[in-house]
């Protein structure tokens, strides 16, 4: 018998109950529904808020907080601790009594002070006259050695002089009575790079040293050197700096053309403010552009393959007035080598390149959603399996470096361990991505982190198609920092033009540090140079690069001894 039939053979009151049993059900069913949603928009709104509280977070670190990445590797490393430091064959400890002798802690980590650069005067302080009479039986004294040395750092103010050069003619008495006409010969002139400037090389070099290395802008230069004596005008002084930065024009071309024969290129870009032609402010953004060789990591001495112009360093900087994709390929143009950036896909225009993407800026998204969370919320955090995938990277770059960079096959050694090592790293992290992204809010912290790992590791997955290639971008960051310095100070370059003269300065000047050159002297080498040689010799310029073996000993900054 089917549900209709019973139903018709029951009683009223039956049938009733039946009823109000349904209608109940029903109602427990909506009201289900309502609950479920209540707890849908209740999660929302926790979502939300966490995604406000990150971001409110992040804000107050950028104003309030240290810049320094760095964190506490014990508090992260709570859900791996057990199986990091267990040891099945460790015995029990036992009680000892220990006593040991415990030296002072130095515990200054800054850099050593180092004389070795600076010019030595030794003064012997001997006795004379009478002093060298005995007081107790009138002999003459006898030397009989040092009894000690103390050195002391002399400050020798700098002062300006003017040298007044007057040039004499002389002319042949002698031809003059016989032909009527005189041989008249002039004493050379001195010659300068800066031929219509009351300038001389080394207050040039001096002027652009304090602006470029220094960050003192040219007001302040005014007041500079007029306690000095001598009143510029801050126009003066900009036309001083424009006219180096023509005469170092030659000098970035070649560089330029060096650092675009090497097979790796770091990259990276920042703002700055520009006066229009007008006198204006400029409303929208400018750029200066970073290009630049490996610098700091690589190996102290040189393979086989490379020569010693090869393993220089060279920072190149380049202002335009956008952030197009056609500027990195303007500049690299046909470059084919590994290209490493950050994610911006402007660098893609440079088609040939192979692009290596960075692992710190990966880091860095997981690191800010991390670092204000206490030690309960990291134990839950999704965010620290990221983050940890990122330190396991670092840590075994840094035990790489720490144990075969002063080898000759440095570069082959990192290649295999890497290829053995770094790839499951790898493979882990993106696989990571993948699973979790699915869960993770898009708009929120996490979920932006995941977005951006998960595009950009494939990229980062490079360095293991060459050993001489760095897991991140930092070298460039750390490159473009002086100009982002000098930027603060300078508030805005006046012209498009002195933007440009201000790339082409920053580049000889950093280039030549990181040479381990002393820069204001290279500078006045340069000048006192450029107007002896053709430039259009490759030859003749390339002695006058900073990695040059034809660069002065003097230049050249010492090591500590």
């Amino acid at each position: 018998m089917n549900h209709e039939i019973l139903t018709n053979e029951l009683d009223e009151v039956t049938k009733s109950l039946i009823e109000k049993v349904e209608k109940m059900s029903t109602e427990i069913d909506k009201k289900d529904k309502e609950l479920s949603s209540k707890d849908e928009e209740i999660q929302k709104l926790k979502n939300e808020l966490e995604y406000l509280k990150g971001i409110i977070s992040n804000k107050n670190r950028k104003i309030f907080g240290v810049s320094s990445e760095q964190v506490d590797i014990n508090q992260l490393s709570l859900f791996n601790e057990a199986e990091k430091f267990s040891d099945s064959n460790a015995e029990e400890p036992t009680l000892e009594e220990i006593t040991y002798k415990r030296a002072k802690k130095n515990h200054y980590i800054g850099k050593k002070d180092n004389l070795a650069n600076l010019e030595r005067v030794v003064i012997e302080h001997k006795l004379e006259g009478d002093d060298l009479i005995c007081k107790d039986c009138g002999e003459l004294l006898t030397e009989i050695g040092v009894k000690s040395t103390k050195e002391i750092i002399k400050l020798i103010p700098a002062k300006l002089v003017v040298e007044e050069h007057i040039i004499y003619s002389y002319g042949c008495k002698s031809c003059e009575k016989e032909i009527g006409e005189s041989n008249i010969i002039s004493a050379p002139a001195p010659k300068t790079i800066f031929y219509n400037s009351m300038a001389s090389n080394e207050l040039i070099a001096h002027t652009v040293i304090l602006k470029y290395q220094h960050a003192m802008p040219l007001y302040r230069q005014e007041l500079y050197f007029d306690m000095m004596g001598a009143t510029l005008s801050r126009q003066t002084l900009c036309n001083w700096t424009m006219s180096a930065a023509e005469a170092l024009g030659p000098i970035y071309n070649y560089m330029k053309k060096e650092l675009l024969s090497r097979n790796y290129i770091h990259a990276d870009e920042t703002t700055l403010k520009v006066i229009n032609d007008n006198g204006k402010d400029s409303k929208s953004k400018k750029y200066m552009w970073l290009y630049m060789s490996e610098t700091e990591s690589a190996p102290v001495i040189l393979y086989e393959y490379m020569s010693e112009t090869e393993s220089a360093p060279v920072i190149l900087y380049e202002y335009q007035s956008t952030r197009s994709s056609s500027c990195p390929k303007s500049f690299l143009g046909d470059f084919k080598g590994f290209l490493q950036t950050d994610g911006y896909n402007g660098y893609n225009s440079v088609s040939n390149a192979i692009r290596v993407y960075c692992l710190a800026h990966i880091r860095r998204y997981f690191h800010n959603i991390i670092v204000d969370l206490d030690e309960q919320a990291l134990k839950n955090s999704r965010a620290i399996i990221g983050f940890n995938y990122c330190e396991q990277i670092y840590k075994l770059e840094k035990e790489l470096r720490e144990s075969y960079s002063s080898d000759e096959n440095y570069y082959d050694v990192r290649f295999e361990v890497r290829s053995k090592e770094l790839t499951s790293i790898i493979d882990k992290f993106i696989e990571y991505t993948e699973i979790e992204i699915k869960n993770a809010l898009p708009k929120s912290p996490l979920g932006k982190a995941l977005e951006y790992a998960k595009k950009h590791l494939p990229g980062v997955k490079n360095v293991l198609l060459d050993g001489s290639i760095e897991v991140d971008n930092n070298a460039a960051e750390r490159a473009i920092k002086p100009f982002v310095i000098g930027r603060k100070n300078f508030l805005f370059a006046n012209t498009a033009k002195g933007a440009t003269s201000s790339a082409t300065i920053y580049s000889i000047v950093e280039t030549a540090k990181a040479n381990k050159l002393v820069v204001e002297r290279y500078l006045v080498y340069l000048f006192d140079n450029l107007s002896k040689i053709d430039l259009s010799d490759s030859e003749s310029l390339e002695n006058l690069m900073p990695w040059s073996n034809k660069i002065p000993e003097n230049m050249k900054i010492k090591d500590k001894k």
